[in-house]
């Protein structure tokens, strides 16, 4: 089990450089990776299997909290966990299409990080919402982790491809908005 558990979160130090790297400079973990520097850093499927099986865990007990009740969040979990699985390659193409120079692996390890940070920004999100009727500081507190992701993105695009503010603007927005359709799209026809 211990050798399990230290495979899967791989213990030997490229964990930790990659969650440093991953939350203080955004888009240069994918960045190196793209140019061939991988052995310093836990590799992108590992880090995205660690993160969202954590994130849907999490949400689990989350949804069991709010219901409050016996029924299964479990089941709608599994669901989420599974469409962002398949979402994940489709985000990683919508960034293929609006930046043709990169390669469509590049993207996808670019869209694995920006998944595993969403995740963890969701979680701080989550856990600050089930604290926010005792206090009005805890709605004012999601501010933070808002605006650190909407920097984050923005960072890691231009970290990763490159280009001016200007485009690195038009392209991220582009992106999430047919991505959040998209998303929206695949959520409503899953959950009828």
């Amino acid at each position: 089990m211990r050798e399990s558990l230290h495979e899967l979160l791989d213990i030997d130090g490229r964990l930790m450089l990659t969650l440093k790297t991953l939350l203080l400079k955004p888009g240069l973990a994918a960045h190196e990776y793209q140019q061939g520097k991988r052995q310093k850093y836990t590799p992108p499927l590992r880090l995205y299997l660690v993160f969202s099986l954590l994130f849907f865990l999490l949400l689990s007990s989350f949804l069991h909290l709010y219901s409050g009740t016996e029924a299964r969040p479990e089941s709608t979990t599994e669901l989420y966990s599974r469409i962002m699985f398949v979402l994940l390659p489709i985000y990683a193409l919508y960034v293929k299409l609006l930046y043709r120079h990169s390669y469509y692996m590049a993207c996808l390890v670019f869209a694995i990080h920006l998944h595993c940070v969403a995740y963890l920004v969701l979680l701080i999100t989550a856990t600050l919402e089930t604290a926010e009727q005792r206090h009005l500081i805890f709605v004012l507190l999601q501010v933070l982790p808002a605006g650190y992701f909407v920097w984050y993105v923005l960072q890691a695009f231009k970290t990763m491809f490159q280009e001016s503010w200007r485009n690195t603007l038009l392209k991220s927005a582009a992106i999430y908005f047919v991505y959040m359709s998209s998303l929206g799209l695949v959520f409503d026809v899953m959950l009828r």
